[in-house]
């Protein structure tokens, strides 16, 4: 499992040429799919419009690089993060996370996810830089359910049992 946190920043490589045709600025996620939708990706020379690539026109998402076949995988970039259940990563970061009975697990600050099939598969969550160096951050499957807010996640019960140190 990779964590969507590293995709940003990472160059955008075409393999038929090795140029590179963009950078990684945000990842469009469907929480209630739990899968990626896709990557923005940044470049100068394109004006205002926002482009990127659906996921399955990833070749690969590897440490250092996206790497796509060809340049016309980036097109235009419907307004993917307007519909229902779809937003972007930076939205999701630092919101507290509560149990359905009001216990605080902690502040979403990665999403793990399978870097072939986009499947997401958990939260990783933080307890505040003390906790993070003292004990580590906290994994959490994801939910199957759950309740998005504007600065909130709301899950039920059973998740507090199943947070597990990174």
């Amino acid at each position: 499992m990779q964590k969507l946190r590293a995709i940003l920043g990472l160059p955008v490589l075409e393999t038929k040429s090795g140029t590179q045709i963009g950078e990684a600025q945000e990842v469009v996620v469907d929480i209630e799919r739990a899968s990626v939708v896709g990557i923005i990706v940044a470049n100068a020379n394109w004006l205002a419009e926002i482009r990127g690539i659906l996921f399955p026109d990833i070749f690969s998402i590897g440490r250092d690089a996206i790497m796509v076949r060809d340049k016309d995988t980036i097109q235009e970039f419907p307004g993917y993060a307007e519909l229902i259940g779809m937003q972007r990563l930076s939205e999701l970061f630092d919101r507290q996370i509560y149990t359905e009975t009001g216990l605080a697990l902690g502040v979403l600050v990665d999403i793990l996810f399978d870097a072939e099939t986009g499947e997401i598969k958990g939260y990783e969550l933080s307890d505040g830089i003390v906790a993070d160096l003292l004990e580590g951050r906290k994994v959490m499957p994801l939910p199957q359910a759950q309740v998005i807010s504007a600065d909130k996640l709301i899950v039920p019960e059973t998740m507090a049992k199943l947070l597990h140190a990174e």
